[in-house]
């Protein structure tokens, strides 16, 4: 496994580690929408081949749609702002999906680029959203994880 690998895979489990133990509904759901992402690329590849970046590659595409509507539902529920930046960060792939159906000519680099280094800013985002989770819960106690009336924990 490469280098490049081996900082994506300790990252990638890390930090939704952290945000389940650590942090509350918000922070473990996005956690469990990014494991799921990450765990089933993988799978897909053994049977599709993994991506070669020169070409749409529909079931990332469809992949990657699954999350965006995961975590844009994270976002328009939550009593949080990162969850914003986690969900633009998906934007960013899907967009690189279809960009790269659009106009695929010339964009390999970029489609990778667009496709593959949304998981770091949204890892980053869950990253800081618990941490700041951890500091609020410090600072004024329990308060709500989603936006609706929910009585706080």
């Amino acid at each position: 496994m490469s280098a490049y690998l081996q900082v994506v895979w300790f990252f990638t489990m890390t930090v939704p580690a952290y945000a389940f133990f650590r942090g509350a509904a918000p922070e473990r759901r996005a956690a469990i929408t990014i494991l799921v992402w990450f765990l089933s690329s993988p799978v897909y590849d053994r049977f599709f081949g993994a991506p070669q970046f020169y070409t749409v590659d529909v079931g990332h595409a469809v992949m990657d749609a699954m999350e965006m509507t995961a975590m844009a539902a994270i976002a328009l529920r939550a009593n949080r702002a990162w969850p914003l930046w986690a969900a633009g960060a998906e934007l960013t792939a899907v967009s690189g999906h279809l960009a790269m159906a659009i106009h695929p000519a010339g964009v390999t680099s970029a489609y990778w680029a667009v496709t593959e280094l949304p998981l770091f800013l949204q890892l980053l985002a869950l990253a800081l959203g618990t941490l700041a989770h951890e500091r609020r819960l410090r600072r004024i106690g329990p308060y709500r994880d989603w936006r609706s009336h929910e009585p706080a924990r």
